[in-house]
């Protein structure tokens, strides 16, 4: 589903309405799911906001410090930063409404330690404040597997941007130069990773019978002895983490096709092919 049939979808079901719909009532109305609306944007609140629409609320908003301070006390109790999945399972308050404050997850801790200094509380949180100091530039898929796996002592250089290679706003962010016949750079989206298992699937022994916008991603055959197949079904992810952002069930595929692989908590049943190891070892 594109960008603009997503928003279609979702302006035609509070015209029938005549306010602002649910997540729920979206889905029941037009069957566009929650996992097809963070393709594209944040959250629902995200895409209403673009069509000109107020999301709905649920009680009385809370106010930022509010919401931040939660963070921190989750922050404190991880003794790290909370992903957007572990904020949701060890936070007070849904994890898009702490982001939705924000701009983005990676900024949280930003925003926290502004907050924090601007009323002088940072005798009560020095604890977490230093989390965020240590964790600063580190809060990436990426930098997150490198923090989480240095040795006792280690330290691990952060992937902050360097202070004589600023970031321009608004310009397009691309990967490294990619090895892959007719990728120019490696890719940073889940789009992209798709287009890899399409150039490589042939090499790793698969032939594709199905993609589709709907979960399981792909459906295909693989090779699994000599003049023998068998079909899998196969989602594509750019971190194996994101399985479990998009709330997938680990029964509904065989595998799941990635570019980096950050979940080491994934059922032992499911299978996963992290690209960026294999395409660079080609």
């Amino acid at each position: 589903m594109t960008k603009e049939q997503l928003l279609a979808g979702i302006k035609k079901c509070a015209h029938k309405l005549g306010r602002s719909p649910s997540m729920p009532e979206i889905q029941r109305m037009t069957g566009i799911t929650e996992y097809m609306v963070r393709k594209h944007y944040a959250g629902l609140t995200y895409a209403l906001r673009k069509l000109g629409l107020q999301p709905r609320t649920k009680g009385p908003i809370l106010d930022t410090l509010t919401l931040l301070e939660d963070w921190g006390r989750v922050t404190r109790k991880l003794g790290r930063p909370p992903s957007f999945t572990d904020y949701k399972n060890e936070g007070q308050y849904a994890s898009a409404s702490v982001m939705a404050r924000c701009e983005a997850w990676s900024r949280v801790g930003e925003r926290f330690q502004a907050e924090i200094t601007a009323r002088r509380s940072e005798r009560e949180w020095a604890d977490v404040l230093e989390i965020i100091e240590q964790w600063r530039g580190s809060t990436t898929a990426e930098g997150r597997r490198r923090m989480l796996n240095r040795r006792p002592g280690e330290q691990v250089t952060n992937d902050a941007p360097q202070p004589c290679r600023k970031i321009i706003s608004g310009r397009t962010i691309y990967g490294p130069p990619s090895k892959i016949s007719g990728l120019r750079n490696e890719p940073t989206n889940e789009a992209g990773v798709t287009y890899v298992f399409g150039r490589v699937a042939e090499k790793l022994g698969f032939e594709v019978e199905r993609i589709q916008t709907a979960f399981p991603d792909c459906e295909a055959l693989r090779e699994v002895a000599q003049d023998k197949w068998q079909r899998v079904k196969i989602e594509f992810e750019y971190a194996s983490r994101n399985f479990v952002d998009h709330k997938h069930s680990p029964k509904g595929c065989d595998l799941i096709v990635c570019w980096i692989h950050n979940w080491p908590e994934c059922p032992k049943h499911l299978e996963v092919i992290e690209l960026r190891r294999l395409v660079r070892g080609m």
